[in-house]
């Protein structure tokens, strides 16, 4: 399948929320094409990490894994192009760049939902189970630190976890990529760290990535704190 792509720097998980102005005349001319049905696909473009260069002007170099981007709101913005908010979802893996006319274009395959490996056993899922929720802990500890109190913890736009959700859905072992993501969107962690997420395989490849973030965030939050004191 050929789609529009939006190269950036940033890294989007599925299930992010993903704010965009588009303003840059090339991926106007993308948002027209979208708009007009001209593309493959339904209002929807690939997002992808920018791995040297920048997000205006092209001549960047890009990375090969991404997220479909799902257009959920789209405006006309009084300059002439657009504010939009997308709902981040399948994970793409581009097969080939093609060339830019004007937007960026890739030919792309889909990569299933992160699974449980098939030699999983019961109990190595209920193991993957503890280390999901005392993942989901810490990063409930972390956001706490960078971000303070949570003072509206029923709107899932506060940017926080909903650890009573993860208590109800962490049972149901369908859900657990579901809930993998969830907490993985949640931990403040850089374009490169999010990267290696999304780049994960399995379960437990997903898991692994996300706790050996958490160590180093909370590495940095001690340095940091060693520092102001």
């Amino acid at each position: 399948m050929i789609v529009p792509m939006f190269p950036l720097g940033s890294v989007f998980l599925p299930g992010d929320l993903v704010p965009l102005r588009i303003f840059e005349p090339r991926y106007v001319e993308m948002m027209h094409k979208l708009l007009a049905g001209e593309t493959e696909v339904d209002m929807s473009f690939g997002c992808v990490l920018i791995g040297k260069g920048s997000e205006v002007g092209g001549d960047d170099q890009r990375r090969d894994v991404g997220v479909m981007v799902h257009i959920e709101q789209c405006v006309v913005t009084p300059e002439g192009g657009y504010a939009l908010v997308g709902l981040a979802g399948d994970i793409l893996l581009v097969d080939e760049w093609l060339v830019d006319e004007p937007f960026p274009r890739a030919r792309v395959g889909f990569r299933q939902n992160l699974e449980a490996e098939p030699e999983m056993n019961t109990s190595a899922i209920s193991d993957l189970q503890r280390r999901i929720k005392s993942s989901a802990e810490a990063v409930d500890h972390i956001l706490l630190e960078v971000q303070g109190p949570n003072l509206s913890s029923s709107d899932p736009r506060d940017g926080y976890l909903d650890l009573e959700m993860l208590d109800q859905t962490q049972n149901w072992v369908d859900s657990l990529a579901d809930v993998l993501w969830y907490v993985a969107r949640h931990l403040p962690a850089g374009p490169e760290l999010r990267y290696d997420f999304l780049s994960c395989l399995t379960l437990s490849e997903l898991v692994k990535a996300v706790e050996s973030a958490i160590t180093h965030t909370q590495e940095l939050l001690a340095f940091s704190k060693l520092e102001r004191d």
